[in-house]
């Protein structure tokens, strides 16, 4: 999912080929984000666009050409149902492995990009549903991925070691502290090296 990936697996990893010859960054994300939650708002719909207001987000933000092409294979991608209609926080989610950066700095970016008000934290179904995504757009491009209940089982060792006592019926975890867990996590090494034991259609 990173540039950090081990030299000797990048090769293995679709989703950082597609990442070399992408220009999307940072800020065209985070535009693109917020133009889609206004639209979703107007609409009625908190999370949800249709195809059209995906293209008028997509028309508010300089991109390429190219990046442009991706998103729209990962519309179609998300668009499980053949509604025409996506959830666009998981396709925001979904594209953030595309930026120029460390593994760390992706992820911490892709839980960024969930939490709309920036309150630094997000609850266990929250990081659940980034994970799950950073994963199927993984396998989507080809990769390698993790399976659901190894994404749990991350999530359950990652919920014990950090919740902090004082927020515990909160629910929340610092957005940093989750990063740093998961990033450090065999399981997560499993995944950047490309052993992943689940492909596309399969990670239940």
């Amino acid at each position: 999912m990173g540039n950090d990936v081990p030299r000797s697996c990048a090769n293995r990893m679709a989703i950082g080929a597609m990442m070399s010859v992408t220009e999307i960054e940072k800020p065209q994300i985070k535009k693109l984000r917020d133009s889609f939650a206004d639209i979703a708002r107007r609409s009625g719909n908190p999370h949800m666009i249709a195809r059209d207001e995906y293209y008028e987000g997509l028309n508010s933000v300089d991109l390429v050409e190219s990046d442009r092409d991706i998103l729209d294979r990962l519309f179609i991608m998300l668009d499980r149902t053949g509604e025409e209609r996506v959830n666009y926080k998981e396709l925001i989610v979904g594209i953030t492995p595309l930026i120029s950066a460390t593994t760390a700095a992706k992820l911490l970016f892709a839980f960024a990009m969930f939490d709309d008000e920036d309150a630094g934290r997000l609850k266990y179904n929250e990081a659940r549903f980034v994970l799950l995504t950073l994963n199927a757009v993984s396998s989507y491009f080809g990769d390698p991925v993790l399976r659901t209940d190894q994404i749990d089982e991350l999530l359950d060792e990652a919920t014990h070691a950090l919740e902090d006592p004082a927020e515990k019926s909160s629910g929340y975890i610092a957005s940093a502290d989750l990063c740093s867990f998961v990033t450090a996590h065999p399981l997560m090494t499993e995944f950047l090296e490309g052993r992943g034991s689940a492909r596309y259609g399969n990670q239940a």
